[in-house]
């Protein structure tokens, strides 16, 4: 599926079937990281806090207020009134009156100083975005956390093709993780997707401990031109039509 154009005007009036993919580059927005903080819960400041380095307390500071600053937009409240549950495997979601139904639901996924947020109404949503410049052992990663079908389709590839390969396998498996709401609780081995460059689907569940089955469909994400080194997927529930993109900046931070 391709990806409806990078759009310069945002669309809050989000309609089922239509996914909304929010990109944050804290680079370009740090001078705001102070605005940022004022619209963190106090858990979320005490979280921030506990960072050692402050590079990486600043970039959670903008990730989290970045999130707050656009659901802000699609509730039409003030960020400060937007409050989370977790659910039982750990995955946030809006906390609203029991009278209500949380319609709105998100995901968010960051690395390095980029943040992405997906944004759907009335179905689960999942994302995950990786840096492939950070190093890392891939190839041991992938013997251990990949399942034989996959390490099979991978290992197929030309070493050329292998480590983005890798990256963007890891990115649908993060994504599908979190669309089910599982975590850390499912491991990656228990299911085998596809392997780019084959379009992203689901083969086959390997466990009979995997959370009821959930049909789910993919996109690679289609990132910027400057963010070629990073690989990102997008999970939902069930289908969708399109996904949009938006580059969060200053100007939405001033809403």
């Amino acid at each position: 599926m391709a990806a409806t154009r990078w759009c310069e005007k945002p669309d809050y009036k989000l309609k089922p079937g239509i996914i909304d993919i929010w990109l944050c580059q804290a680079e370009s927005v740090k001078n705001r990281a102070d605005y940022f903080n004022s619209l963190l819960s106090a858990e979320e400041r005490a979280r921030a806090e506990r960072f050692k380095f402050a590079q990486h307390r600043e970039r959670f500071i903008i990730s989290h207020g970045f999130k707050r600053s656009v659901l802000a937009n699609y509730l039409n409240i003030e960020p400060t009134h937007i409050h989370y549950k977790k659910g039982e495997k750990g995955k946030p979601s809006l906390l609203v009156d029991e009278s209500e139904k949380p319609t709105l639901t998100f995901n968010l996924s960051h690395t390095e100083d980029v943040t992405l947020l997906a944004v759907a109404r009335g179905q689960e949503v999942g994302v995950d975005i990786e840096y492939r410049g950070r190093k890392t052992d891939w190839l041991s990663i992938g013997q251990r956390f990949f399942t034989k079908a996959e390490q099979q389709a991978l290992f197929s590839l030309s070493q050329a093709q292998q480590k983005a390969a890798f990256f963007q396998l890891w990115t649908r498996k993060e994504a599908y993780m979190k669309v089910l709401g599982s975590g850390l609780s499912l491991a990656p081995t228990t299911f085998t997707l596809t392997v780019s460059p084959q379009p992203p689907a689901l083969i086959e569940h390997h466990s009979t401990t995997l959370p009821a089955s959930m049909p789910v469909k993919f996109a690679d994400i289609d990132l910027p031109d400057a963010l070629a080194e990073y690989s990102a997927t997008l999970a939902v529930e069930r289908s969708f039509e399109a996904y949009r993109c938006y580059q969060y900046s200053r100007a939405e931070s001033l809403k």
